[in-house]
């Protein structure tokens, strides 16, 4: 034993000391207080010098210490103990599970809530149900008195090598009934002590038969089921009296780890395992007894957002630990928005059955606040209740993006000096044998980037990511949160088509970057957390200022809780010059028509995109407020019958964003101040100088025209007969520069003139009209 771990374990029992002196009842007995005072008085100097003193110095008050706390522990027990160790204290099943509640506190979802099923008599149960636990869990159970010595000594010798400061524990069956119903989930020295001496009053009430009755009717078996009887009807479908052999050691092997060993999405193979060796204990040999066959789950559902409370009850079991949450009673504030999820629920099923004539048979949405980070609403598939496909969230799968990938790349060039009038040439190219074509098969020569991505133009996105480079679109990507993209990959020039592929939270978390002028917030789906008595155990801290800096990583579980980070990931005006061109309604006429899905009547960007073969639609925008993104499709990657995105997911982004925003203000994004808005020349695209008929656009004050216009717009007359003129040109992006020939030939495709699909008229998507146009 090495000095430091003597350190170590002086300095955590005098640590131990201070929490013990400290956690005195008020209503404990005068003649109490005072041995309790004059202790922790006579022990305070000592406690405080503890870490300057020597090490056989510390091993002399270390002893010393623990000699006091025991016995002051022991005296303190029998005052208090009681009215502790009674069989209805001892056999408490009101756990009240999960409790979710949307952000105004209305409940959606309940799981693992205590079931009123009368405890089942281990008289009834077959000798082998009880035997088994025995075997697995406490095999000096008949011998000892509530503790084993030679447990608690191999345990406090592995804590001392482990680095932790508590790893391992040496609980018989009736510390783990006291644990389960007395004490808190905390582990710490102090905890173990409290559960060795309560253990030894049980054993002292009640026999060895008793005690096993009582924990078999109370210890958690995985999967919402508590107590012996509900564990056989969850998993086989039978009383207890009913089971065989090779189901009782299931049984029996379950509470060592109910959640990660459960048969119903568990890791079964360790679950078998821990079989073996209790069927071994029992004197048998496995390979002669049949493999049990489980019924399916009955699973919890919420009729309101199925998905989003699994993914939210999921995360919270493998932070807390199954058993604890069901037993503390967490009551979750969570950040969904009722109405939203209501709207968005009606949406994706009308739309979908609509669509199912086309072979489109599912839907995911996605809404967020982009300034807090706060998920509004959640829909991972069309159906909850499907038995294939039902209770896969399409949210969090990896789809290729189509051209939502687009405005990514675009940032990028405008954060390295390109502006939106820049202008680059739709024509014919050939990149080391890689021939992208725009989807209508046209080519519109000298065309504006503006005009490019308003109309998703596939050849000048190409040459626009030749411009930036594929690694710095990756980067950008990631820092905006599209962490599903590998950096050592070799996508090529098709990953602006959408030749990679992301989930649809990561896109719409992606455009939500753009909605807040560049800054990327932690998404989170939690407000607050109690427990049954009301004590806050958690409650959401949102970031009041943000950094500059990149985004290396950030996993799904510190969406939930935990990740209240906000980084300035994105250049502000690039930022801004991209919303320009997705809220510029007049820019997209040329393919999507006067009136779109696109448009809600007040300032909102938005980007479609449709995938190869029509396996993926896509559309995702925002306001400065909302940001939603939607994708229809199949599950098994099987194409629909010529759906693009405009087509299929426009209209239910629409939809939603139209009633989601009823009755609230109109808002502007706002320009920045990195952004200058100068009157150009509508023909030069250069600064006016004498001529009247101007533009206004929007620039990076950093990347500004530098010639004026030296043309003059003639007056009208009965008989104009204006000269022409030589118009200058902006600045293009080179042309055909070649790339390695190892590029990657994509499959994805943009965003042709769409033909609408007509709704049917049997579904009402109201507020939503049937808008007649090229879409």
């Amino acid at each position: 034993m090495t000095s430091n771990k003597i350190k170590y374990f002086v300095e955590t029992l005098t640590e131990e000391l201070k929490v013990f002196f400290k956690d005195l009842p008020e209503t404990a007995p005068k003649k109490t207080k005072i041995i309790f005072n004059m202790v922790k008085n006579i022990s305070k100097p000592y406690v405080n010098r503890v870490r300057h003193m020597s090490v056989p110095m510390m091993i002399g008050v270390g002893a010393a210490g623990l000699i006091v706390f025991i016995s002051f522990a022991i005296f303190t027990y029998f005052v208090f103990i009681g009215d502790l160790a009674t069989p209805e204290r001892l056999m408490n099943r009101n756990n009240t599970g999960i409790i979710l509640m949307d952000r105004k506190g209305e409940a959606f979802f309940h799981a693992a809530e205590a079931r009123d099923v009368k405890v089942f008599p281990i008289e009834s149960m077959p000798k082998y149900l009880p035997q088994a636990v025995v075997a697995i869990e406490d095999e000096e159970f008949y011998q000892h008195s509530g503790f084993s010595i030679r447990g608690i000594l191999r345990a406090f010798i592995a804590n001392l090598r482990s680095s932790s400061a508590y790893s391992q524990g040496a609980s018989t069956i009736t510390q783990q009934l006291v644990k389960n119903a007395l004490l808190t989930p905390e582990k710490s020295y102090k905890r173990k002590l409290q559960e060795v001496l309560l253990a030894f009053e049980i054993e002292r009430k009640y026999s060895k038969n008793q005690i096993l009755e009582m924990y078999l009717n109370s210890i958690y078996y995985g999967s919402g089921a508590y107590g012996i009887q509900e564990a056989s009807q969850t998993y086989f479908g039978k009383d207890p009296s009913q089971i065989s052999i090779e189901e009782a050691a299931i049984l029996a092997a379950l509470p060592q780890a109910p959640s990660a060993m459960t048969p119903f999405g568990g890791d079964t193979d360790r679950l078998y395992a821990r079989q073996k060796i209790v069927l071994e204990r029992l004197g048998l040999d496995p390979t002669t007894l049949p493999k049990v066959t489980f019924v399916e789950l009955q699973e919890e559902k919420s009729d309101l957002a199925p998905h989003f409370a699994v993914w939210v009850r999921d995360y919270l079991y493998a932070k807390y630990g199954e058993d604890e949450v069901n037993r503390l009673g967490f009551r979750v504030t969570t950040t969904i928005d009722s109405k939203y999820q209501k709207i968005a629920n009606t949406l994706v099923a009308q739309h979908i059955k609509n669509l199912n004539r086309r072979d489109a048979t599912n839907a995911g949405l996605v809404s967020m606040n982009p300034n807090t980070g706060e998920i509004l609403a959640m829909v991972g598939s069309y159906d909850w209740y499907d038995e294939i496909y039902g209770k896969y969230n399409v949210v969090f799968a990896n789809r290729q993006p189509g051209s939502t990938f687009k405005p990514i790349v675009y940032t990028q060039a405008f954060a390295d000096g390109k502006n939106p009038e820049d202008v680059v040439t739709d024509e014919p190219v050939n990149f080391s044998g890689y021939q992208p074509k725009n989807s209508d098969g046209t080519y519109r020569g000298e065309v504006t980037l503006r005009r490019a991505l308003a109309n998703s133009l596939d050849i000048p996105a190409v040459k626009v990511l030749e411009f930036v480079g594929v690694k710095s679109a990756i980067k950008l990507a990631r820092n905006m949160g599209i962490v599903s993209l590998d950096p050592k990959r070799d996508y090529g020039l098709s990953l602006v088509l959408g030749g990679g592929e992301a989930t649809l939270f990561e896109m719409t978390r992606a455009f939500g970057v753009l909605a807040t002028g560049g800054e990327l917030v932690s998404s989170h789906a939690i407000l607050k957390i109690e427990d049954k008595y009301g004590n806050e155990l958690y409650r959401y801290t949102p970031q009041t200022h943000s950094e500059k800096g990149e985004v290396k990583k950030e996993p799904y579980e510190d969406l939930l809780i935990g990740g209240t980070f906000a980084k300035h990931v994105v250049d502000t005006a690039a930022a801004f010059l991209t919303t320009s061109i997705l809220s510029d309604t007049e820019a997209r006429k040329e393919v999507f028509g006067e009136t779109n899905w696109l448009t809600l009547g007040r300032p909102v960007a938005a980007k479609t995109g449709t995938t190869n073969d029509y396996r993926d639609a896509w559309t995702i925008g925002y306001t400065p407020s909302l940001v939603t993104g939607v994708w229809v499709g199949n599950n098994d990657n099987s194409p629909m019958l010529g759906l693009y995105g405009s087509q299929a997911a426009a209209p239910i982004w629409h939809g939603f964003m139209l009633q989601a925003l009823a009755g609230t203000p109109s808002k502007e994004f706002t320009m920045p101040s990195e952004v200058v808005k100068i009157k150009l020349c509508k023909d030069s695209q250069k600064y006016c100088g004498l001529c009247t008929d101007t533009i206004e656009r929007y620039y990076s004050k950093h990347y500004v025209p530098s010639e004026d216009c030296s043309q003059v717009t003639p007056t009208p007359t009965e008989t104009p007969t204006p000269e022409p003129t030589n118009t200058p040109k902006p600045t293009a992006i080179p042309t055909n520069t070649p790339i390695p020939s190892n590029t990657p030939i994509p499959p994805p495709t943009s965003e042709p003139t769409p033909t609408v699909i007509p709704l049917s008229p049997t579904i009402s998507l109201s507020p939503i009209e049937i808008i007649p146009s090229s879409l």
